[in-house]
């Protein structure tokens, strides 16, 4: 579904210059934050055409001077009018895309607006937090598994801080179940370092197991 507009954002990525660390490829974060937003439509209704259309165009743009949001929305809307979409569609994809790093929820948006905000909080915090804080950590001076370690648990507890940023309610649950397994897992990996002697959490993962 929608191939030529994902084959468009994969160039458009690829050639604008945006940095970022070698091994986080921008367009598939662009394709996890599609499946987020889909997860969180069949969640929290809404248009998905809409949805999976804003979520392909977020981070398609980039200008070191210009926020992405702002340069991804003016793609979005030319590409879009070129294409021979409908005024109307376009204005709710722009709107989506121009909106989707705002972490403030003082103004009242259509709900495809949020779902887009919360799918990208959502991506890389679980299960992924850890490959990319053991990735970052073997890029630098003198990795080890306790600078990896030490890493996680930094970024963890400022994640911990973040729930306030998510719009829906479904995203709010699904931001507390990977805090809650990244809880679990730091407790673990804390075992298995030596670093405590008693594990005090079940060896079955549930998220009410978070205290």
């Amino acid at each position: 579904m929608h191939r030529a507009i994902k084959e468009y954002v994969r160039n458009q990525i690829a050639n604008n210059g945006r940095t970022s660390q070698p091994f986080r490829d921008r367009y598939q974060h662009t394709l996890r934050v599609y499946a987020w937003a889909e997860r969180l439509q069949a969640l929290e209704g809404g248009d998905l055409r809409i949805i999976q259309i804003a979520a392909l165009f977020h981070d398609a743009g980039w200008d070191d001077h210009i926020p992405h949001q702002q340069v991804s929305a003016a793609l979005a809307k030319d590409y879009l009018a070129k294409n021979g979409y409908a005024d109307s569609d376009i204005e709710k994809i722009v709107q989506a895309v121009a909106n989707h790093n705002q972490r403030s929820s003082e103004a009242s948006l259509p709900k495809e607006c949020y779902i887009l905000m919360d799918a990208d909080i959502l991506d890389e915090l679980g299960a992924i937090t850890v490959l990319w804080d053991g990735m970052a950590t073997a890029l630098g001076s003198e990795p080890s598994y306790m600078k990896a370690y030490q890493r996680l648990c930094h970024y963890h507890e400022q994640n911990k801080g973040r729930e306030h940023l998510l719009q829906t309610e479904s995203g709010k649950r699904l931001y507390r179940e990977r805090i809650a397994f990244l809880d679990y897992f730091i407790k673990h990996l804390e075992y298995e370092l030596g670093l405590v002697h008693d594990l005090p959490v079940p060896l079955v993962f549930t998220p009410q197991n978070r205290h």
